[in-house]
């Protein structure tokens, strides 16, 4: 029997809600394993981009996917609202973009792809989006292997479809919707695995948007999601795949504390001389300027300095940058289909009235004190990451620089499939073997533009060839 590797997602968990009294399931799997205490997601920290990193292990700048709302890479002429947006929440919106643009969704091999070249197979099981879970695995039906979707099997592959009409149907509440899809794979994959199986958990995430970062209700979500996670763990132990079963338990992104609500549109509507742009709206968002042209990505890129409302400011490679602004490339996010801008909105480490750390402004219908995520804070890019199983070592706390584009090439090492050495990511060494040693020690780099009062503040860290992006603020 080979090895097999199970990753398991909590969408939105923040690493300090990991405690005794919220997750003590997912503090056994730690116990069990190495912990990587450094981890980091990708910018944007939205949930799609995320996941197209977990599927390609590459960064935003190599998969393409820079966004949760797309600008559509089709209409870059178009002048102003005659631009479309494609929102990638929406399975038969990304469906119709590839149709449309005649090419991958995402332009580096995924690992359902990769595994399936080396005879291998990739489950996907998902109580995210319609959207999210095509990402994971967008060429799943034409490859023959299975995506579960939570939301129905017009989301599912012809697999995943052919499954869920033998099932009881899925709950419409969130909280319940995650434990119904871990017990689908307790039930009908654990006992006899495929070689990858990626378990995409919707909560703490829904209940953090919509009932309160931190609040009764987001923690008793957790406490169900996890409690369903220990029924796994329980039955991984005691059956016949401890000894072969890889398991890694991972966040996508955290969250920050909506404490205010801006609108963006109207104040960049009422600047006339940007009539020609668009502004795509969000806690991070993007300014397309039509044609490329310089020096309107610098007048507009300049113009958000001058807000108060903002956080920070990218504006392409290779523009004339305004003092205060940094490159696409410093956030790895220098790709075709990214707007020409890129903003956050205003943030900071400050600690929210329910207590944890990392705010935020809004521009949406959240409401305040629920949490959002997309920019940079430290709230958004610290993110979970545990790897448990035969070959992990026990009881680790690493340090080294880890994030979500290594988790597709570790998956490839334990399953010896090829593939790794063509993504961003790195296998996590640390965690297989005690007598690794970092060629080099991690480079922190510090980026921090300023123009009179505005001044933003960029945390990286080199490793290796690899860059994590720690976190930024406006200071």
């Amino acid at each position: 029997m080979g090895e097999r590797f199970l990753l398991v997602v909590f969408d939105g968990l923040r690493p300090d809600l990991v405690r005794p009294d919220t997750t003590p399931n997912l503090l056994r799997l730690a116990a069990m394993g190495t912990r990587f205490a450094r981890a980091r997601s990708v910018f944007p920290s939205e949930t799609r981009v995320c996941s197209a990193t977990v599927a390609t292990g590459c960064m935003p700048r190599r998969h393409g996917l820079v966004a949760n709302r797309l600008a559509h890479p089709l209409d870059a002429a178009r002048p102003g609202p005659a631009g479309r947006t494609v929102d990638t929440a929406q399975m038969p919106a990304l469906l119709e973009l590839e149709q449309e643009l005649g090419a991958p969704l995402l332009e580096r091999p995924t690992l359902g792809a990769l595994l399936a070249a080396a005879g291998q197979e990739l489950a996907v099981l998902s109580s995210g989006t319609t959207g999210q879970s095509h990402v994971l695995n967008p060429t799943a039906a034409a490859l023959g292997q299975l995506t579960l979707s939570a939301h129905g099997a017009a989301a599912c592959s012809p697999r995943g479809a052919a499954l869920l009409a033998t099932l009881d149907p899925p709950p419409t509440d969130a909280v319940a919707r995650a434990e119904w899809i871990a017990e689908v794979f307790r039930t009908k994959f654990l006992p006899d695995p495929p070689a990858a199986t990626i378990l995409w958990l919707c909560e703490p995430d829904t209940s953090g948007h919509y009932q309160g970062l931190g609040s009764p209700a987001n923690l008793a979500a957790l406490r169900r999601a996890d409690a369903a996670f220990g029924r796994i763990l329980d039955d991984w132990q005691a059956g016949p795949m401890a000894g072969t079963l890889h398991i890694m338990a991972a966040s996508d992104h955290g969250h920050a504390t909506i404490t205010g609500t801006v609108h963006a549109t109207p104040r960049f509507a009422a600047e006339p001389h940007f009539a020609p742009c668009r502004l795509i709206p969000g806690a991070s968002g993007g300014i397309v300027v039509p044609g490329g042209d310089a020096a309107l990505i610098a007048e507009a890129a300049a113009w958000l300095t001058r807000q108060d409302w903002i956080g920070h400011v990218f504006a392409a490679d290779g523009a004339e940058l305004p003092p205060g602004v940094l490159p696409r490339s410093a956030v790895l996010v220098d790709h075709p289909r990214s707007a020409e801008v890129l903003f956050t909105l205003r943030a900071g480490p400050e600690r929210a009235p329910a207590g944890l750390p990392g705010v935020t402004l809004n521009d949406g219908a959240l409401p305040i004190g629920g949490g959002t995520h997309g920019g940079l804070t430290a709230a958004e890019m610290s993110i979970v990451m545990i790897l448990a199983g035969p070959r992990a070592r026990r009881g680790v706390l690493s340090e080294w620089p880890a994030g979500l584009a290594d988790i597709a090439p570790t998956a490839l090492a334990l399953l010896g499939a090829p593939g790794a050495a063509d993504m961003d990511g790195r296998v996590l060494v640390e965690a297989l073997d005690e007598a690794v040693r970092p060629e080099a020690a991690p480079a922190p780099e510090t980026w921090e533009p300023a123009d009179g009062p505005y001044r933003q503040r960029l945390h990286r860290t080199r490793f290796g060839r690899q860059t994590y992006i720690d976190f930024g603020q406006r200071t």
